[in-house]
């Protein structure tokens, strides 16, 4: 496991430094998302970036990474945290208002009171952007529960 985040990384550096060098147009967003785990009662609070690169006007590659800001709420009570880190591949149409498809690898650490526990997963979502912002619904697993993900990010 720590291979392949050590290679992610590497891969994402490489990858931050590619438009510069190749003409490949990027942007950043800041993300804000509700992270639900399925059976919980309340949903957490995430915040985090994202990192785009477009390839070939309408194929590109997305890199997220987002944490928790505000625990979410099991059952009973127990809280729990998210930190979540996220590769894609993307499909998008052109224009200032677009519709986007993302399929990929998510990476998580999951906090529950005084346990964390880590797992990957694949994730696809699919998003709407208009004037800088998108906003996007992404579904992933964690130890084969499902997780879901509201998003509403702005590009600058």
């Amino acid at each position: 496991m720590r291979k392949s985040i050590i290679a992610s990384v590497l891969v994402l550096g490489s990858m931050l430094a590619a438009p510069s060098a190749m003409a490949f147009d990027s942007d950043w967003r800041v993300k804000g998302a509700a992270f639900s785990v399925d059976g919980d009662d309340t949903a957490a609070l995430n915040a985090g970036i994202v990192y785009g690169i477009d390839f070939l006007g309408m194929i590109g590659a997305e890199f997220e990474a987002n944490t928790s800001i505000a625990d979410g709420e099991f059952p009973g009570g127990t809280e729990y945290s998210a930190t979540q880190l996220g590769g894609y591949a993307t499909l998008t149409t052109p224009g200032p208002i677009y519709f986007k498809a993302k399929a990929g690898l998510a990476y998580h650490d999951v906090e529950v009171g005084t346990l964390s526990d880590t797992d990957s997963a694949p994730a696809y979502g699919i998003g709407l952007g208009l004037f800088g912002f998108e906003l996007e619904y992404t579904r992933t697993e964690f130890q084969e529960t499902d997780v879901d993900m509201l998003s509403l990010s702005f590009g600058f």
